[in-house]
């Protein structure tokens, strides 16, 4: 930052976050952070990741409505429920409940066909006061799904190799003619969608955390009146620098403690339960094929490039929005702007992989704001090449530098503004009449040396 003193930088940001963890309630909040992110996986693993190993039922009165044969060996053969009794019954709601009331180890099952939905329900019961639980009731449930899935199975002589097949996976795939002939592989739409609305909301998340921290920031001398202190040893541009470093520690250690805890968390939830779960669960609800991403030990090296590039766009944006705020009623319209600033880039990235179209990646990948939320994610999925998601990244640091350097102008020149929240024009005539103002003096400099 050429013609910027950024001396006693170190020392605004030293003491910034010295004062910053001397908070008790900073140290309290982050412990707790820590703890919850700790205890996700085992919370999980303990309220439904582990498969139910033995049954308090006993009996099971199954009253079969849909037409189709159930064999009791199809529930039998689950370990589970080895042992259970099955007794076919056509005894209605009332007679049923008066049943497994006065039986504590038994279960009412009632199997019917939708006609009007086409589709099965299956409802299993138990007593107000049964030894049998909501667990032992769901897994069931399940047994008798699939004991019906067999049943109609047999109906239509389907084999196991037929069964098979019917439910594996199809992976589609849409591209150009070219990258067909060279055999590139893209990811499919719902994962690319999938992968780019998680790393947008990621981003999103940052990008707001980076507001509301160096608005305060930003605020904090100008409110309680210590900037006339501190220019005294500091000048505005150093005091803006430190300022934006020890943010970054703040956001950056605290994104730190919750990734050491879901990973810790993760490891401790993989003894208790099959780790695959999850991703299991995420495949299903959103149709995503995670071994089609291009994940290596590089990919998560330019994961957090892009991050950082992102955080310090919406960061130094946020400075200079911050830096015109001279009352606290200020950061309101100040916050507006900024969230006016990422919304535009969120929104545009996160809607271009529904129309599937190279051109619209390429775009986004390179334009600053909208290629901190799109570029990492096409690159990962394959919709972009390496050269074109190079140029966006050197474009997202330029655009830092330029945002960096601009903040400290603002910051610098609106230290003691103290009128109400100026429009866009304003500060951009303010920054012109201080540059002409720059060259006035150097020149008036210049013209002094020589004469003496």
């Amino acid at each position: 930052m050429k013609n910027l003193d950024l001396r006693g930088a170190g020392a605004v940001f030293r003491y910034t976050v010295q004062q910053h963890y001397k908070n008790r309630s900073v140290i309290i909040f982050l412990l707790f952070l820590f703890l919850g992110s700790l205890a996700v996986f085992p919370i999980r693993a303990l309220v439904g990741g582990k498969a139910v190993t033995e049954t308090a039922i006993k009996k099971v009165y199954l009253r079969n409505e849909t037409g189709f044969m159930i064999e009791a060996d199809d529930i039998r053969k689950d370990q589970v429920f080895s042992g259970v009794e099955i007794i076919e019954t056509k005894d209605d709601d009332a007679a049923l409940a008066k049943t497994i009331s006065e039986d504590k180890t038994a279960a009412a099952a009632v199997m019917v066909i939708d006609q009007e939905k086409m589709r099965f329900d299956i409802r299993t019961n138990y007593g107000a006061d049964s030894d049998v639980k909501g667990g032992d009731a769901d897994a069931l449930n399940e047994v008798l799904s699939s004991a019906l899935h067999q049943s109609l199975l047999r109906m239509q002589s389907v084999t196991a190799e037929q069964e098979a097949l019917l439910h594996s996976k199809t992976y589609s795939q849409v591209s150009r003619v070219s990258d067909y002939l060279r055999s590139a592989e893209e990811t499919g739409t719902d994962t690319h969608v999938f992968a780019n609305l998680f790393y947008c909301y990621l981003i999103i998340m940052l990008n707001t955390l980076a507001m509301s921290y160096v608005f305060q920031q930003c605020m904090e001398e100008k409110v309680s009146k210590l900037v006339e202190s501190l220019l005294v040893s500091v000048s505005p541009a150093a005091l803006m620098l430190g300022k934006l470093l020890a943010v970054t520690v703040f956001i950056f250690g605290g994104l730190g403690l919750v990734a050491l805890g879901l990973f810790l968390s993760f490891r401790i939830g993989s003894q208790m339960t099959d780790p695959t779960v999850l991703t299991d669960m995420v495949s299903g609800l959103f149709n995503v094929d995670f071994t089609k991403l291009h994940i290596s030990g590089a990919t998560i090296a330019l994961f957090l490039l892009c991050t950082v590039l992102a955080y310090a766009i919406a960061a130094s944006f946020s400075a200079i929005v911050g830096s015109c705020c001279s009352r606290t009623e200020d950061t309101q319209q100040a916050s507006l702007a900024v969230v006016l600033f990422i919304m535009i880039g969120y929104l545009v990235g996160a809607m271009v992989p529904m129309f599937e179209n190279d051109a619209a990646y390429n775009i986004v990948s390179l334009f600053p704001l909208t290629s901190i939320f799109s570029a990492f994610p096409n690159f990962v999925c394959g919709k972009i090449s390496a050269g074109v998601f190079t140029v966006g990244l050197l474009l997202q640091a330029v655009t830092v530098f330029f945002l960096i350097k601009t903040a400290g102008r603002v910051y610098r020149m609106m230290i003691f503004y103290r009128s109400a929240f100026p429009k866009p024009k304003q500060v951009i005539r303010m920054l012109r009449e201080e540059k002409a103002a720059a060259r006035l003096a150097a020149a008036a400099g210049k013209e002094d040396s020589h004469g003496e």
